[in-house]
C-alpha cells in the first residue's frame, strides 16, 4: 500500500511541475513587447501625393526603408548596415519608420553640439 501512495506521490509532484513549468513558458512568451502598429492610412495618402507630384511618363524609384524589429532601428540606403538588415519590414520614408516608434540607425552617434 506504501508503495502505491508513494508512486501516486511522484506521479503528483511530476505532473505539478510540468504544469507549473508550462504556466512559466506561457507568461514568459507573452510578456514580449507587442509589434508596433503602421500607420497604413498615412502611407496611402504619401504615395496618393507622390504619384500626383510625378508626370506622366515620368518614373520614380521610391526610397525604401529598411527595419529592425530586434534593435527598433530604421536603416535608410546610406548606412552601412542597409544590405545586413532584411527586409521583412519597410517603410517608404523616415518619418513613417518613427511614427511606428522606430530610431534612425545613428541616433547613438549623433552628438548635441557643445557650447
Amino acid at each position: 500500500m506504501t508503495e502505491v501512495l508513494w508512486l501516486a506521490a511522484q506521479v503528483f509532484f511530476l505532473c505539478l511541475i510540468s504544469f507549473l513549468a508550462g504556466a512559466g513558458i506561457t507568461v514568459l512568451a507573452l510578456r514580449r513587447k507587442p509589434e508596433p502598429k503602421i500607420a497604413e492610412s498615412v502611407a496611402v495618402e504619401e504615395v496618393r501625393e507622390a504619384e500626383e507630384i510625378v508626370e506622366p511618363g515620368q518614373q520614380i524609384e521610391p526610397m525604401i526603408i529598411k527595419a529592425s524589429k530586434k534593435s527598433m532601428r530604421y536603416h535608410t540606403p546610406d548606412s552601412p548596415y542597409y544590405n545586413r538588415v532584411s527586409a521583412s519590414l519597410t517603410f517608404i520614408s523616415p518619418e513613417d519608420a518613427e511614427l511606428a516608434g522606430y530610431k534612425p540607425w545613428n541616433a547613438d552617434k549623433v552628438k548635441a553640439p557643445s557650447a
